[in-house]
């Protein structure tokens, strides 16, 4: 009689762990047939990239191979509709690049995956991507207009130009990123005096700020260097015969400084292109540039630079790009017809952002010349759609404004979309 219960002790104990198996078990005693599956966290994004990464992960296949795997999501409602299928990569994670994100919207995500016996989604996620305009603090002085604004190591320095009531000027602001604070600095005025409409272009941790216009007789062709380390300025010599200009172009390239044309006294604009090399302290003259350059603007990064967008006529809807290898001018761009007047311009990744005078922004991909309209500029910053934007190699924001008013704006280029 023993013996027999040992059997039966065995032959349950044996039949209940065979219930507890996933591997053995179907039907609805622990729900195995399907797959099992997690939505993961959001991978993290940096401040401005415009893409967002779903994740997932299976936990469990079922009782028969993944079929299918994917995404549902949405950015207008909290339950995602919009299916995106990913390939089998053969693990238990997988992931999908959202790209083109917007900024200032809720996303919404969940992972599915389905095999021969159904789906199972993972739990509805969701992150609010950052905005694409965000003001920053109010310059808290006078607006002025027709100077140099600058951005060098995380600081924006705004000098020169000229107060309403034509009070031209030689102050200094410098603008704070990281902390959102202005600040006047009486020992970082310009030393070459007031003036309006000078150039300026950086290199490495160096600004170099000169020329421009002091009354309709009397004009500069001088240029200073500004030290962002030692917090200085230096007068840089300039050649006998580099003339006194106002509205000329300049750009940096490959370690070197760049100004082209602009207005003398008494002629027609100029064509001249002038190379300054910081490391010799010393000065050359280029080839001409194909058409005279006034006004309009001058932008660099990603080791190319670019003028155009002037007064003059044979230039102002179109955008050359400066090749220093040869000494040579490609033309590489035209205005598309529903674009007018261009004032200012910053290049991020492999787009040029510009301004027109309707105050919409405008992006020129530099792979293929195509242009897409963007956001247009906050409302409170619509004057004439002279505003300046500003950014740095290692950043992938904008700061817009201080063109005829007080006003800052960080903008996200890749979040407007």
């Amino acid at each position: 009689m023993k013996r027999k219960e040992f059997y039966l002790v065995f032959i349950f104990t044996a039949f209940s762990s065979c219930l507890q198996s996933p591997e053995m078990t179907t039907g609805i005693v622990n729900g195995k047939e399907k797959p099992t599956v997690v939505t993961g966290q959001l991978a993290p994004f940096t401040d401005s990239d415009g893409n967002l990464v779903f994740q997932g992960e299976i936990t469990s296949k079922g009782k028969s191979n993944i079929v299918e795997k994917g995404f549902y999501w949405s950015a207008d409602s909290d339950d995602p509709d919009i299916k995106v299928v990913v390939p089998d990569t053969g693990s238990g994670t997988f992931t999908y690049d959202l790209q083109r994100a917007s900024g200032g919207k809720t996303y919404y995500w969940r992972a599915y995956a389905e095999n021969s016996f159904g789906c199972d989604s993972g739990e509805v996620r969701s992150c609010q991507t950052p905005a694409i305009w965000t003001a920053e603090q109010v310059l808290n002085t006078d607006s002025r207009w027709k100077g140099a604004v600058f951005l060098l190591n995380n600081s924006i320095y705004m000098t020169c130009g000229v107060f309403s009531g034509d009070v031209f000027i030689s102050t200094t602001w410098e603008y704070y990123i990281a902390s959102n604070l202005w600040m006047q600095i009486d020992s970082l005025t310009f030393p070459g005096g007031n003036r309006i409409y000078p150039v300026a272009f950086t290199i490495g941790n160096l600004a170099f700020v000169g020329t421009g216009l002091l009354t309709t007789q009397v004009g500069y062709n001088d240029l200073y260097q500004f030290n962002a380390d030692s917090r200085r300025w230096t007068k840089i010599a300039t050649p006998n015969d580099f003339e006194a200009r106002y509205q000329a172009t300049a750009f940096s390239l490959n370690g070197n400084g760049y100004v082209v044309g602009g207005y003398p006294f008494n002629t027609n604009e100029l064509n001249d292109v002038w190379q300054y090399n910081p490391n010799e302290n010393s000065w050359e003259k280029k080839n001409n540039s194909p058409v005279n350059f006034s006004g309009g603007i001058g932008i660099s990064g990603n080791n190319r630079a670019f003028v155009g967008f002037g007064d003059a006529a044979d230039s102002n809807r179109t955008l050359w790009e400066y090749i220093s290898t040869t000494d040579s001018w490609n033309k590489f761009a035209q205005l598309p017809d529903k674009a007018t007047r261009i004032f200012s311009g910053a290049i991020v990744q492999n787009n040029i952002y510009v301004v027109d005078g309707n105050n919409n922004i405008w992006a020129l991909n530099m792979s293929d010349t195509t242009w897409t309209q963007k956001s247009s500029l906050p409302s409170d910053i619509l004057i004439e759609g002279y505003q300046n934007l500003l950014t740095s190699d290692n950043s992938n924001s904008i700061y817009v404004g201080l063109g005829y008013n007080i006003l800052l704006y960080e903008y996200r280029p890749l979040w407007d979309n």
